[in-house]
């Protein structure tokens, strides 16, 4: 019987000792410094400097985005120029990827060039802007509304 209650202990002690470790990560976990993304400031579409809210399929157009950091930001923003499909997943048309390093207050603009190859309509209803910032692993898409998503226009509308 020494021995299943020396076994009993141990176990229990293990069992206390994790509680403990969990307890300690979740508490250090709350102090832990987080960076916060930059700000969107301003996205949009243009044609030949122009803002356009709508295209004609083919036309040369620039995603044009302005963030600005909340406090200093270091790493890359990845902007996507993505198909918006009705009931399905969306797919990604054009990326880029951008290193930035930002002080407190500082704006970058970015800008990404695409070629619409497909008008709106059926289960294509447009395009729209998807960034993910690298160093704070967090993801920032344009308003799920038209405008200010891009729809795109075949040549006879």
């Amino acid at each position: 019987m020494g021995k299943r209650s020396t076994k009993g202990q141990l176990f229990l002690v293990a069992v206390v000792f994790l509680l403990i470790i969990i307890a300690f990560a979740l508490l250090a976990a709350q102090f832990v410094p987080t960076q916060p993304s930059p700000v969107v400031e301003e996205t949009s579409w243009r044609v030949n400097s122009l803002k356009v809210t709508s295209v004609i399929v083919g036309s040369r157009v620039e995603a044009r985005i302005i963030v600005r950091a909340a406090v200093e930001y270091q790493g890359s923003i990845v902007v996507k120029v993505r198909k918006d499909i009705a009931l399905w997943f969306d797919k990604d048309y054009a990326i880029s990827t951008t290193p930035v390093r930002l002080t407190n207050g500082q704006r970058s603009e970015i800008k990404l060039n695409f070629v619409p190859d497909q008008a709106s309509g059926g289960s294509l209803r447009g395009y729209f802007i998807e960034m993910e910032f690298s160093a704070t692993k967090t993801t920032w898409s344009m308003e799920n509304s038209y405008p200010p998503r891009l729809t795109v226009l075949s040549v006879g509308d």
